[in-house]
């Protein structure tokens, strides 16, 4: 989702997926869609939070679809010098003006320096829904933080609430962390200019007194130019 929203990432409000379970039967060429993306933007902008410093990010995604609502993909961007890819495969579809997605993103930092150190890689399992212009997610931390004899159990979860007209949108999200006095609170206005331009201002409105937004009292400015093929 950092698609979309990460989520995808450009969200996910998320993002979103990996591989298939084994044993479904291969799906038709028919009933499938390959589909990408590629774009840059002024910051890695996720949660609030501005990735790479004031540096440009350059990103892109490939993304498999089936007609059962199915799908899989692999997200990835430049980052504070290194690299993030996501892997994430889900299930979404839905009822009417009630839409659904459960996803299981796998977030990787292969090289990215003191983020990769920090944050290390992890992964999550999302659950979105959304109805006649509202929606709902839960970002919910699994397994661990990092790989190996250094790592540590993911318990920290995100959630978003949100409502999107015509071009318009706004996304309020927040932190709950394992950690206690750490967690953040920020609102998200966004625009979309055309089909590929789109701005977005966010704003962090609440911090802990252990967060490390807790003195971050600057709005950030988002511009991201996307393509779809």
């Amino acid at each position: 989702m950092k698609h979309v929203s990460g989520i995808k990432k450009t969200v996910l409000a998320a993002s979103v997926a990996a591989t298939m379970a084994a044993g479904l039967a291969v799906p038709s060429i028919a009933a499938a869609e390959v589909s990408g993306t590629v774009g840059v933007s002024n910051m890695c902008f996720w949660r609030g939070q501005d990735l790479t410093e004031g540096n440009a990010q350059v990103f892109g995604s490939l993304d498999y679809a089936h007609s059962t609502g199915l799908y899989a993909g692999i997200w990835g961007s430049s980052e504070l010098g290194g690299t993030e890819y996501d892997l994430y495969a889900g299930y979404a579809g839905s009822l009417g003006d009630f839409s659904y997605d459960l996803a299981y993103v796998d977030y990787n930092y292969p090289n990215s320096g003191e983020y990769a150190g920090e944050y290390r890689d992890l992964q999550e399992v999302i659950l979105s829904l959304g109805f006649a212009g509202f929606s709902a997610a839960g970002y919910f931390g699994v397994g661990d933080y990092g790989r190996g004899d250094d790592s540590v159990d993911n318990k920290d979860n995100y959630f978003t609430v949100g409502y999107g007209y015509d071009k318009y949108g706004i996304t309020v999200g927040t932190w709950d962390f394992d950690a206690e006095d750490t967690n953040y609170t920020h609102v998200d206005l966004s625009y979309a200019l055309t089909d590929e331009l789109g701005f977005t201002v966010s704003k962090v409105v609440d911090a802990d007194d252990l967060s490390a937004m807790e003195d971050n009292d600057d709005a950030l400015f988002v511009v991201t130019y996307a393509l779809s093929f």
